[in-house]
């Protein structure tokens, strides 16, 4: 990094957001930090922002399992207001890092730590520009010159020493909107936000396809508890011929323990092969 002094981070998700929180420990003086983020948003990146969850959708990992940022998850819990939590039904006092969060929320944690951390650049005194509403079209090397040309909007140009492509998730687009009923991937979720009164069938069965169920099963039906407690569902009337299959290349539900209130429930106690 001696020879560093302009770089480049392309993205402003998650992954982005680990590499500026080691530049911004590195300690390197004289540098200058352009993070260019095709939203308004740094932090949530696809995941964790509309682009990729509604309301019902949940994390796969908890707090104690995401490596340390500025800080944890259950203190950054502490400082969110009261409304927020209550749209999620979190209890602040029940709360700790061993529990996941709605993915909206967890986005909302990612972007607070992305606001720290500029802080902690700024008392270094390391220069940060963000490009928002920027999408990089076109990046060019020059390894002669020893620079990396970036081009953002099919417009402006950046010259930098160094890149970080950190670009995250793109759904390749090819039958949606050409073959009717037909989805090309479940996000946005918003768009499966349906009332749909016949069979659907959900390829593949781990987390992208709980996130497809999770938003059409509350928009054709609701959840509720008997008096035992006991998990129900009722179909909407006007959806009595909705119903889910799912196919599986290998017939198992790999990450369904992550949705399910019992963490000892393991595969092999779920779907046999048969």
């Amino acid at each position: 990094m001696k020879d560093i002094k302009s770089v480049a981070i392309l993205g402003g998700g998650p992954s982005s957001l680990f590499m500026f929180k080691r530049l911004v420990e590195a300690g390197v003086p004289d540098i200058t930090i352009d993070i260019f983020e095709r939203k308004h948003q740094l932090g949530a990146g696809m995941p964790y922002s509309t682009e990729g969850a509604n309301d019902e959708h949940i994390t796969n990992v908890s707090g104690n399992e995401i490596p340390e940022l500025v800080t944890s998850v259950s203190d950054w819990i502490a400082t969110v207001h009261k409304d927020t939590l209550d749209k999620f039904h979190i209890d602040p006092k029940k709360f700790n890092d061993y529990k996941v969060l709605p993915r909206l929320l967890f986005g909302q944690y990612l972007s607070a730590q992305f606001n720290m951390l500029q802080q902690q650049a700024k008392e270094k005194g390391l220069e940060v520009n963000v490009h928002y509403n920027s999408t990089v079209t076109d990046i060019s090397d020059y390894p002669d010159h020893d620079l990396v040309q970036v081009q953002v909007n099919n417009e402006n140009k950046f010259d930098f020493d160094q890149v970080i492509i950190c670009t995250g998730h793109n759904w390749p687009v090819k039958y949606e909107g050409k073959v009717p009923g037909w989805f090309d991937s479940p996000y946005p979720p918003a768009k499966l936000r349906l009332k749909v009164n016949h069979p659907v069938a959900v390829k593949g069965s781990s987390l992208t396809a709980v996130d497809a169920i999770r938003t059409l099963a509350r928009n054709n039906g609701a959840f509720g508890k008997d008096a035992n407690g006991k998990v129900t569902y009722q179909i909407h009337p006007d959806s009595d011929r909705f119903k889910i299959i799912m196919h599986s290349r290998n017939g198992l539900l790999p990450a369904v323990w992550f949705h399910l209130d019992f963490s000892h429930v393991q595969n092999a106690a779920l779907l046999c092969e048969e």
